[in-house]
């Protein structure tokens, strides 16, 4: 169950890469996102609702350690309400998790622009871990595109006994859903020029 959590985690999170050893990256918060459709089960049939979690942020050190905070106001969701509520405006900036890993780098560094490399990364979360598969796609001297490399399915029903995925999917409104929750991401690194 709890590793279901952390892969979840993860997969909104596994954007965070970095490229080159003896270089500061960072996401670009405007192009990283992860997704997820979950599939409402209703009387008139299954509706699915896409969701997103934009606006990831995070930095790569030069041991290629990263750590990334989610917050609950990276949530489109949150878009629908004019106003939030007093509990929810207190929780929106809170970090519901952090999310980190450590690359390696060199491999990445090596990598030609226009080349592909595919990489398992072990991201940790809550406690746990969990081996993600990701797609690296160098595009020039200083872009990274980092996609999922295989698909990522979420279990509902594990989703739902963690306190705050229970808690997201109350805020969402959902009562009975398909037990599978795909999940995708995409996101971009650049190098920083400090």
């Amino acid at each position: 169950m709890q590793n279901t959590i952390c892969r979840w985690v993860c997969a909104v999170g596994i954007a965070c890469v970095s490229m080159a050893a003896q270089a500061d990256w960072a996401l670009v918060p405007s192009a990283s996102h992860a997704g997820v459709t979950i599939t409402e089960l209703t009387q008139s049939g299954e509706e699915a609702h896409h969701h997103r979690l934009r606006g990831l942020s995070g930095r790569v050190a030069d041991n290629g350690s990263l750590s990334l905070p989610l917050r609950l106001n990276q949530l489109d969701a949150l878009e629908r309400f004019d106003t939030l509520p007093p509990w929810l405006a207190g929780l929106a900036d809170t970090t519901l998790a952090t999310l980190t890993t450590t690359v390696d780098t060199r491999r990445l560094a090596e990598l030609p622009v226009g080349s592909t490399l595919v990489d398992t990364l072990v991201f940790h979360a809550k406690g746990q871990e969990a081996p993600i598969k990701l797609r690296f796609i160098r595009l020039d001297e200083e872009t990274l595109r980092v996609t999922q490399a295989e698909e990522l399915t979420l279990d509902s029903q594990e989703v739902r006994a963690d306190p705050v995925g229970r808690s997201v999917l109350a805020l969402l409104g959902y009562g009975e859903i398909k037990r599978d929750i795909p999940v995708t991401f995409e996101a971009r690194l650049t190098q920083n020029a400090d």
